[in-house]
């Protein structure tokens, strides 16, 4: 039978898919943020070695 929750429920379901994109989001960038710095230590000691040769 019906309690008059739907919009609630329904409004609630919502949230939760907003905040798990959120989160999802965050993580990739953060997972980006961390290749990238990845990448430029890793150019920055090709430098150091280039220079030795």
């Amino acid at each position: 039978m019906y309690t008059g929750t739907l919009i609630k429920d329904l409004m609630a379901t919502v949230e939760r898919a907003e905040r798990g994109a959120l989160q999802k989001q965050i993580a990739e960038e953060l997972e980006l943020q961390r290749m990238f710095e990845l990448q430029v230590s890793e150019m920055q000691r090709e430098r150091i070695f280039a220079g030795a040769a």
